[in-house]
């Protein structure tokens, strides 16, 4: 054979050499590698899923015709499997901004928002805040069909000028007009006059 031909088959040789060892380093490690990634993949998506109702800093925006908005900001929000409409808030900051009226702010550690109607239940250490008006409580529910307020459980309200202890107020959104009640009709609202 001639020094011509030995060449040729030498280099052929080193070709498919580095060709088998190119292959057999990028492609089938690659693969092994992606099989052990979709494993992990796979448990990860499986403990996502357990959780996947769970949202964190979440924030509704709602708005009417008139200009009024209603806004609701929450740490931690979870979607009722049975009902995707309710959805159970954690720390919850909600403002109402009525048009030509001073925002309307609401605390509360928990509350049911209601994503179809926006209505929206707030519970446990509710603190309302409208200009020098403060109210704490255990409840309110926040109606947008009847443009209504309910606040009901401890309550204390606080101005300026008084602070008083009753069982519910209703207040509606829209006169601005408030009704203040005890649940026994026995029994009488307290009212402290701070002057």
């Amino acid at each position: 054979m001639s020094k011509k031909i030995l060449l040729q088959i030498f280099l052929f040789t080193i070709i498919v050499i580095i060709s088998i060892v190119f292959i057999k380093t990028y492609f089938l490690e690659t693969n092994i590698k992606i099989i052990k990634k979709n494993n992990l993949d796979i448990e990860k998506n499986s403990l996502v899923k357990e959780k996947s109702n769970l949202i964190h800093n979440i924030e509704y925006i709602s708005k009417d015709q008139m200009g009024n908005a209603y806004i609701v900001k929450s740490e931690l929000a979870e979607i009722d499997e049975k009902n995707p409409d309710l959805i159970l808030l954690k720390n919850v900051v909600a403002t109402i901004n009525l048009s030509n009226s001073t925002p309307i702010k609401i605390y509360s550690e928990n509350a049911i928002y209601n994503n179809i109607n926006y209505d929206t239940n707030f519970f446990t250490n509710v603190m309302v805040s409208y200009t020098e008006h403060k109210i704490t409580s255990e409840n309110l529910d926040l109606i947008f069909n009847k443009n209504l307020v309910t606040i009901t459980n401890n309550i204390t309200y606080k101005n300026l000028n008084a602070v008083l202890e009753a069982d519910k107020i209703e207040i509606d959104l829209i006169t601005k007009n408030s009704k203040i009640s005890m649940n026994n009709k026995s029994d009488k609202v307290n009212v402290l006059s701070l002057n």
